[in-house]
């Protein structure tokens, strides 16, 4: 019963130990915040953070420890979900029918002399695609 109350203690300590390291964390926000950037500002939370951890007891640190990296890991955005969107839309508005035109081409070259109807579509339909690359080329450059 003592060590669970050992362990209660300690935990609401740490949660005393955050309300300070918040009020102070956001006073240093403020102050690195109008001086140098967010550098400065994680910087000084982590220094926080540190502290914090270390003022804990020592069986607690590793757990305290891990949790602060799991949450960093989950709370931290690392994409721009703008940029992405606009990203995956530029290539699906691509299109290069030049791509499709030489294998069609190729396949003609080869068919032709095999199957002398399926080659010649072939060179048509590589004809076709080659026009509509060509077409569309100088469609957006002007």
């Amino acid at each position: 019963m003592t060590n669970s109350g050992e362990q209660l203690d300690s935990f609401l300590g740490c949660e005393v130990n955050a309300a300070r390291l918040a009020t102070t964390v956001s006073d240093e926000y403020e102050n690195a915040d109008a001086v140098e950037g967010p550098e400065r500002r994680v910087e000084v939370a982590t220094r926080e953070l540190v502290r914090t951890i270390n003022e804990s007891d020592v069986e607690s640190r590793e757990s305290l420890r891990a949790l602060a990296i799991e949450m960093l890991r989950e709370e931290v955005q690392t994409v721009d979900e703008r940029s992405s969107l606009s990203r995956a839309a530029a290539t699906e508005k691509e299109f290069n029918a030049f791509g499709i035109a030489i294998p069609l081409g190729l396949m003609g070259m080869v068919l032709v002399f095999l199957f002398p109807l399926v080659g010649i579509v072939m060179f048509a339909a590589a004809a076709v695609m080659l026009a509509w690359g060509l077409g569309s080329t100088l469609l957006r450059r002007s």
